[in-house]
C-alpha cells in the first residue's frame, strides 16, 4: 500500500504540481500578483468536488462512455488553454496570461482531483493498516513538492538568464504528453481502434512503474505508444515551439528592435 501510495501521487497529484511550477516561475519572473493561484486553487478544488459527486451521472452517458469522452474533452481544453497561455507570454499580454493561467490550473486540478479523491477515499475506506497509507501519502507529497520546487528553481534560473524557450518546450512536452495519454480513454471504450505499439521500452522503463509514472506527468513518457499518440505528441510540441522559436528571434532581430517587422 506504500508504494500504490506513492505511485497515486505520481499518477494524479505530480501533473498538477509541475504545471503550477512551471506557471509561477513565470508569473514571479514576471513580478505578477500570486493572487491568480489562490482563485485557480478555489476554483479546482470546488470543480473536483463538483465532479467526484457527478461522476456517477456521467458514466450513464454516450452508452458509458461519458466520463471517458469528459476526461479527453478536457485533456484537450487543458492543452488549448496551455498554448493560450503561451501566447500571452511571449506577447506580454499580462491579463490574457492571469485569466488563462487561472483557466488552466482550475481545468487540470478539478480533473486530476476527482480522480485522485475518488481512488484515495476508496483505499481509505478498504485499507487495514492506516499506517502504510499514512506513510505512502507523506511520502507522495514529499515526493510531488521537491519535483515541483526543482523545476521551479530551473525554470527560473533560464528566465533570469533570458531563456525563454527551454522552460516554453518543457510546458509542451508536458501538454502534449497528457494529451496523448488521454487518447488511452478513447480506447478503452472502443471510440479509437486498439493502438499498435511501433516501440517497447517495458523492460528498461515500464508505464506503471514509479519512474515511469515521474516520466509520464513530466514529458509524456510512454513506453509502448501507438502511431497516433506518437503523432499527437510530435505535432502538439513542434508546431507551437516553431512559432514560438520563430516569434522569439523575430523580435531580437535588428529590424524588429528598430520596429520595422
Amino acid at each position: 500500500m506504500l508504494i500504490n501510495s506513492v505511485i497515486l501521487f505520481l499518477r494524479d497529484a505530480l501533473p498538477v504540481f509541475v504545471l503550477i511550477s512551471m506557471l509561477l516561475a513565470v508569473a514571479n519572473h514576471s513580478h505578477r500578483q500570486i493572487s491568480w493561484l489562490w482563485w485557480a486553487l478555489v476554483l479546482g478544488l470546488f470543480g473536483s468536488l463538483g465532479l467526484t459527486h457527478a461522476v456517477d451521472n456521467l458514466s450513464e452517458l454516450l452508452d458509458g462512455a461519458g466520463v471517458e469522452v469528459f476526461m479527453f474533452s478536457g485533456q484537450v481544453a487543458t492543452f488549448l488553454l496551455l498554448l493560450l497561455s503561451l501566447y500571452c507570454q511571449f506577447s506580454h499580454r499580462r491579463r490574457g496570461w492571469r485569466w488563462s493561467a487561472i483557466a488552466i490550473v482550475a481545468l487540470l486540478l478539478a480533473m486530476d482531483g476527482a480522480n485522485f479523491l475518488v481512488y484515495f477515499f476508496s483505499y481509505w475506506a478498504h485499507e487495514q493498516t492506516p499506517l502504510a497509507l499514512i506513510m505512502g501519502t507523506i511520502l507522495g507529497g514529499a515526493v510531488c513538492m521537491s519535483v515541483a520546487v526543482l523545476l521551479h528553481i530551473l525554470c527560473r534560473q533560464w528566465l533570469a538568464a533570458g531563456y525563454m524557450l527551454p522552460g516554453a518546450l518543457l510546458m509542451l512536452m508536458w501538454g502534449a504528453g497528457q494529451l496523448s495519454y488521454a487518447l488511452n480513454l478513447l480506447t478503452q471504450v472502443d471510440l479509437l481502434p486498439p493502438m499498435t505499439p511501433i516501440w517497447d521500452t517495458s523492460n528498461w522503463i515500464a508505464d506503471n512503474s514509479e519512474l515511469g509514472h515521474l516520466l509520464n506527468s513530466l514529458m509524456g513518457y510512454e513506453a509502448a505508444p501507438g502511431l497516433l499518440q506518437l503523432s499527437i505528441y510530435l505535432l502538439a510540441v513542434v508546431l507551437p515551439f516553431s512559432w514560438l522559436y520563430r516569434h522569439v528571434h523575430l523580435s531580437r532581430s535588428p529590424l524588429a528592435a528598430k520596429g520595422e517587422v
